[in-house]
């Protein structure tokens, strides 16, 4: 560009100088900031496509920390289950060396009675830590208890369904009590129920105890149930029953009809002939031992309360001391299984933690090459530029000193 110095009434050396310092003003703006700031983008106008992945990129870090932090707290719960599982096991092998002494036929009466009252002992302390294995208020060793553990920054990185009791009784409904291990230590070994009508459309209903277990099923838990039964016209003096037991939680109990041995059903259903049903067995350690006044002609129902009492087992004499070895060898097994299910799943969780460690690493990595600046280099370039608006500084000084010489024309 040429400049005209005799031409006073536009400064262009003056404009331009001003103009190159502006210029290096805003390009050391930029430096000074990514120095104060350690980012070379700063908001989206520096980079607006770095600016988007480098986003999503910290958003992906920060999911994969949070998953680290439920692996954590996922280990954590485990470790509860698994402290209180060593426990009752440490309780069962203790009450097996008293139930092989019992079983031994130099021992009399008396000596069987205080061997009991140590099993009931143990028993009340298995109760004791299956009463304590809790999780935020949520039981840990009852099948009742489903959890879900996210561990991963996506929506199906997850470990669902955990549930210690379901791995080692299919389907649960069970638990790592005293009775759901079958190792109540009573002086007697029959089951109780006690029975309230809640409301009934029927001349009488009654239940039963000593039913045959079915299929896989295994025995109720002592505790509160109900039953709901209806039934209805399937023709010609022939009704259909169906039949639905619910626990305390009001969650349906798995019931199989005699011989079918099915593991899914929650209902059973039973066609038969007249207004009088009999000896129906549940499958689940009871049965309906009487239905009366059934209408053969209409729909009707009832609602049942049922307080159940699992038998214990006694060590009374040498066959029964025996017998009750057996079932804590079953108890044992059992336990040892949920144990090597706890520990395959802690193992998994390692795995996944290691794997999660790693991708949070390199997801940071990517995204420093992105958005951090370098510091080394922006402070090179600072120094250049504060140089050069001192040199731009003096020259603009400079230009507009120019055209006052052509005041001597004038003398």
């Amino acid at each position: 560009m040429a400049f005209d110095f005799s031409r006073i009434n536009t400064n262009l050396a003056a404009l331009q100088s001003l103009n190159a310092l502006n210029g290096i003003n805003r390009r050391l703006g930029e430096h000074q900031l990514r120095l104060a700031t350690g980012k070379q983008i700063n908001s989206p106008s520096d980079n607006s496509a770095g600016y988007t992945i480098a986003t999503k990129l910290g958003v992906r870090a920060s999911g994969l920390g949070q998953a680290l932090d439920n692996i954590g707290s996922a280990k954590n719960l485990i470790a509860v289950s698994e402290g209180h599982l060593t426990n009752i096991n440490d309780i069962l092998a203790s009450m097996k060396v008293k139930a092989s002494e019992a079983a031994n036929d130099t021992l009399g009466t008396a000596e069987r009675s205080a061997i009991l009252e140590d099993l009931q002992r143990f028993n009340d302390q298995i109760d004791q830590e299956y009463a304590q294995a809790k999780w935020n208020s949520v039981d840990l060793l009852h099948g009742g208890s489903d959890f879900k553990f996210q561990i991963g920054a996506g929506t199906t990185e997850n470990i669902s369904d955990f549930n210690i009791a379901k791995q080692v009784w299919s389907g649960g409904g069970t638990g790592f009590n005293s009775a759901g291990l079958n190792v109540v230590a009573s002086s007697t070994s029959v089951d109780t129920l006690s029975t309230s009508t809640l409301s009934t459309d029927y001349a009488s209903v009654a239940m039963g105890t000593g039913a045959t277990l079915l299929g896989n099923l295994t025995e109720l838990s002592s505790g509160y149930y109900t039953l709901e039964v209806a039934t209805a016209s399937a023709g010609a003096n022939t009704v259909t029953a169906t039949l639905t037991l619910r626990d305390a939680n009001g969650d349906a109990v798995r019931l199989s009809a005699s011989g079918s041995g099915s593991s899914t059903d929650t209902s059973l259903s039973t066609t038969f002939a007249g207004s009088t049903l009999t000896n129906l067995n549940l499958g689940v350690g009871f049965s309906l031992a009487t239905l009366t006044g059934i209408s053969t002609s209409g729909a009707e129902s009832a609602l049942y309360g049922i307080t159940y009492t699992q038998g214990g087992n006694t060590v009374g004499d040498q066959d029964q001391a025996e017998t009750f070895m057996q079932q804590i060898d079953d108890a044992i097994a059992n336990v040892s299984a949920a144990m090597r299910y706890t520990g395959a799943i802690v193992n998994r969780l390692t795995y996944q933690e290691t794997s999660l460690t790693v991708a949070k690493t390199n997801t940071l990595a990517a995204q420093s090459r992105i958005m951090d600046a370098d510091m080394a280099y922006e402070q090179l370039e600072a120094s250049k530029l504060q140089i050069l608006q001192q040199t731009a500084t003096a020259m603009l000084a400079q230009a507009n000193t120019m055209p006052q010489n052509i005041l001597t024309l004038f003398r």
